[in-house]
């Protein structure tokens, strides 16, 4: 099932060019289509087809909401690379430590260490579990919710934090409102998001059914500008993660300023685009190469997005026979994907009998390789799509 055409989030229009259709089989969630493409007034990028809301709803709540295997780990961890630059940009714009309250908050990993800071914390979050584990971790009392139930019940925050979550949002220009309303007169946003930019440095699948907007500078200035917020320092760096990423802080203002550049981003978003597809097909192209040697059984390491992208532009559901998808998430056990059963890594080690074991996922190829090996796996039998 698809929506109709999504209106643009950026400057409202119905003008939607799709460049890209995805064919998902998602755990748990069974088959979604969806499209990318750019809006044709102000060149917004963007999820121009989406998912209807009770399955992204679904799919935040129960199956990919960031929430921690080992909190032993998590609990003595130092800050992320992300969290020191949250906070070196609270640090130099924000000196005043008030009120921090993150929206998507997840386990409260950033919060942890903005409290060590000095700041008074608290956060949203959409996932039960996740805010069952930002209590069990870091004693922090998180609203179990969306933004736009919680956002609304906060006054006089001091700082409201989007940090990779205004780009999941379907109506990421209201939940900066919200967060207005939500600020004292002197309040500030401080937010991340990946930034529309370098195309030769974009993984494959870098359109992905979680992310609905892909802002450039230009775009996200725009949608602060809207909502009453003058941005105070924005850094854009292009190898702090899988995807190059832009940083924002700014400070809410009395007048929200409505802008009228529409057509000026257009020729713009085209080409990058241009360039973004034929990128990810070549990527998936030396993907399938990869795989080609597989005409047997196989099992599959990671049941999310990637393998659903996998599945849709290779051939290796076809061309072999995937027994399982093996996931640390027990919330996905007992599960199915594109008609596969989700089983844990203690079953795959019990069930497997010397079949290839094709590993899913980017960011974390190296890592579940070297895991494979330690725990017996030849490496001759570890499948890896990047490296």
């Amino acid at each position: 099932m698809m929506t109709l055409t999504e209106p643009c989030p950026i400057c409202s229009a119905r003008a939607s060019r799709e460049v890209q259709r995805q064919h998902l089989e998602l755990a748990g969630l069974g088959r979604v289509d969806i499209g990318f493409g750019n809006c044709e007034a102000c060149g917004h990028i963007y999820q121009v087809r989406q998912a209807p809301d009770h399955i992204l709803g679904r799919y935040y709540s129960a199956f990919s909401n960031y929430t921690c295997f080992d909190v032993e780990a998590a609990r003595n961890a130092p800050p992320s690379p992300l969290t020191r630059r949250l906070l070196a940009l609270a640090e130099t714009q924000g000196p005043k430590k008030g009120t921090a309250y993150e929206v998507g908050c997840a386990t409260g990993r950033h919060l942890a260490h903005f409290a060590k800071a000095g700041w008074k914390v608290g956060g949203c979050d959409p996932s039960p579990k996740a805010c069952e584990q930002a209590r069990e971790i870091y004693g922090i009392d998180v609203d179990c919710g969306m933004e736009s139930d919680a956002l609304p019940k906060r006054s006089g925050l001091d700082m409201v934090v989007f940090s990779g979550v205004l780009e999941h949002l379907k109506d990421p220009r209201g939940a900066l409102v919200r967060a207005h309303d939500a600020l004292a007169d002197d309040g500030l946003v401080l937010l991340e998001v990946p930034c529309a930019t370098a195309p030769h440095l974009l993984p494959p699948g870098w359109f992905t059914f979680e992310h609905l907007q892909y802002f450039s500078e230009a775009s996200l200035v725009r949608m602060l500008n809207e909502a009453g917020f003058a941005p105070l320092e924005l850094r854009i760096a292009l190898d702090v993660f899988i995807y190059p990423a832009i940083a924002v802080i700014a400070r809410k203002t009395k007048t929200r300023i409505d802008t009228d550049d529409r057509g000026l981003g257009v020729a713009q978003s085209r080409h990058f685009l241009e360039q973004v597809i034929a990128r990810d097909d070549n990527l998936w192209r030396t993907s399938a190469k990869r795989l080609r040697h597989l005409d047997g059984p196989v099992f599959v390491w990671g049941a999310g997005v990637h393998t659903a992208q996998l599945f849709d532009r290779t051939p290796l559901l076809q061309q072999a026979t995937v027994k399982a998808i093996v996931d640390r998430d027990s919330q996905k056990h007992g599960l199915e994907q594109a008609d596969r059963p989700i089983i844990a890594p203690e079953a795959f080690f019990a069930e497997s009998k010397g079949e290839p074991v094709v590993i899913s996922s980017f960011a974390a190829e190296a890592e579940i390789a070297a895991a494979l090996a330690k725990a017996g796996v030849a490496q001759d039998r570890i499948v890896r799509l990047y490296t």
